[in-house]
């Protein structure tokens, strides 16, 4: 089969031949139709980042942290899918032709999502709820603001907030050209972090920080009485300053969240919280991957430069067949 690895200096994905995955009793083997892209998959390619979480149970030169396709075939453990259901799930590797999954990381692909909508989910939506709901706890009616609301990750935390009853959602961008994309997913405002001229009407209760960095501390200005900072992603540095004095007389939280190093047990009970939500979450609420590109898995290069692209708005996805 076909699979996408990166190797080479510079590093570059280069499309290889290797064995078909073995798969245990628990797993589900799934023909891959589309696999989605992530920033990690870029830190990948530079040593910046190493999956250590048991969803990850490939090579590390593999590529691909998504993806969507159809059962082939069960191990005997599994009797709730069958060949030819539809599943999607974040796995390692997934920019391949075949992937082997524990049956307890798929997610069911409903029937009004495409293939790239499916494929460019798992992982934002992984992210994004566990943040509100687990690290964040948000409640309904409080303000949330997310940071990178552009990216992929984001445009999903935007449709959650939304979905689980925020009174206002604040998203931030670098580009104003995208303010009419977030305001349509369920912002209700909009902040352009190139001029930092304005700051949110209300005291934020929830902040989604995929960006960190030197911006870090002035997110403590923005926040409410005991508000809840979540802090994902670091695209502007692993560094910052902040005002302790600030964080303890709001009585802030400060919490980091990654998924490297999560166990299986912790994975599966996030896969099966989120599975018993979904069609609540995609089919009445209409959450979704929003898809800005799509490649043939033989055009890996031009879709990593994509990747990279500074407008990038929304998710990059590989096909890997016709479909």
């Amino acid at each position: 089969m076909r699979a996408l690895i990166c190797g080479g200096n510079p590093a570059t994905w280069r499309l290889t031949e290797v064995p078909e995955p073995a798969f245990g009793p628990a797993d589900v083997l799934v023909d891959v139709v589309a696999a989605g892209l992530n920033r990690a998959d870029l830190l990948m390619r530079t040593g910046g980042y190493l999956p250590t979480s048991d969803d990850w149970d490939v090579p590390v030169n593999r590529v691909g942290f998504e993806m969507a396709g159809r059962v082939r075939a069960a191990g005997p453990e599994v009797v709730a899918l069958r060949p030819g259901d539809r599943v999607m799930a974040q796995t390692g590797g997934a920019c391949a032709d075949v992937v082997a999954v524990d049956h307890r990381l798929t997610l069911p692909v409903p029937e009004h999502l495409s293939w790239p909508q499916a494929a460019g989910l798992p992982s934002a939506l992984l992210t994004e709820f566990d943040a509100l709901r687990n690290v964040a706890t948000l409640a309904p009616n409080e303000n949330v603001l997310i940071t990178g609301a552009s990216s992929g990750v984001g445009l999903v935390g935007i449709q959650l907030a939304r979905v689980f009853g925020a009174s206002s959602i604040v998203g931030t961008t670098r580009s104003t050209a995208k303010a009419s994309l977030l305001r349509s997913l369920g912002a209700t405002a909009v902040l352009d972090t190139r001029t930092r001229t304005c700051a949110p009407a209300e005291a934020m209760d929830v902040v989604l920080d995929h960006v960190g960095g030197p911006g870090l501390a002035e997110l403590l200005r923005y926040t409410a009485y005991r508000a809840r900072i979540v802090q994902i992603g670091r695209l502007a540095g692993e560094q910052a300053t902040i005002d302790l004095e600030l964080l303890a007389a709001k009585r802030l939280q400060l919490l980091g969240t990654t998924f490297r190093g999560r166990q299986a047990q912790e994975l599966h009970e996030l896969v099966a919280r989120i599975r018993q939500d979904l069609p609540m979450l995609t089919a009445e609420h209409g959450v979704r991957a929003v898809v800005e590109s799509t490649f043939d898995i033989t055009e890996a290069e031009q879709a990593a430069a994509r990747l990279a692209a500074p407008d990038l708005a929304g998710k990059v996805v590989l096909r890997l067949t016709g479909q």
